[in-house]
């Protein structure tokens, strides 16, 4: 008797399995639920783009014209102009700008009691810091000019010499921009960019 309940036991157990089996399956006919596959997320790091400073390897003139006092006087040609090169160069804590050169003048005026003539040379130093910008910028300049002027007047019986030397200092901020100018009283200054 005991090997009967023992196989009776073993056959409910049997069909409790397969009953349960039979009850997870999908019947026929029937379209399995689908099980959502988890999808992979993908995460892009983008470094952004730099931004380009308008001051890396900039280079221009400054046009500046001097008003020369003595020649406006007798109405000889009353402006001196000169171009002064400047570059820009990184040194690590900032960009430098540096340019330097001459702005030069002479005229004359021959009259029928004489002549009266005016010569000036003057020496510019261009320096100072450019601030960039990816939309314009700023360059922040001290232009020192040094030099000396010789008006010459001679007439019948009468010879004048009228010597000057001397140096001034301008302090100017322009915007990245062609065209840029600054002025004062006896001098302007034009900004022209190499693009």
């Amino acid at each position: 008797m005991n090997k009967k309940i023992k196989r009776l036991g073993i056959l409910i157990a049997v069909f409790m399995v397969v009953v349960s089996v039979m009850a997870c399956s999908p019947a026929s006919g029937s379209s399995p639920t689908p099980t959502p596959t988890p999808t992979a997320l993908v995460v892009e790091i983008t470094t952004p783009t730099p931004v380009p400073d308008r001051c890396d390897g900039l280079s221009g003139e400054l046009e500046l014209q001097v008003l020369v006092g003595p020649a406006d006087a007798v109405g000889l040609e009353p402006v001196a102009v000169g171009n002064i090169p400047f570059t820009v160069t990184s040194d690590g804590a900032g960009n430098i700008v540096e340019g330097s050169g001459p702005v030069s003048y002479q005229d004359v005026l021959e009259k029928e009691w004489g002549t009266y003539s005016v010569e000036m040379d003057l020496e510019v130093v261009v320096s100072g810091e450019c601030v960039g910008e990816a939309a314009g910028g700023e360059l922040n300049l001290v232009i020192e000019m040094s030099g000396e002027q010789m008006v010459e007047v001679r007439a019948e019986g009468f010879q004048g010499d009228y010597p000057w030397a001397g140096s001034h200092e301008l302090n100017l901020n322009f915007p990245i921009e062609e065209g840029a100018s600054a002025q004062g009283e006896g001098w302007a200054v034009i900004l022209h960019v190499n693009e």
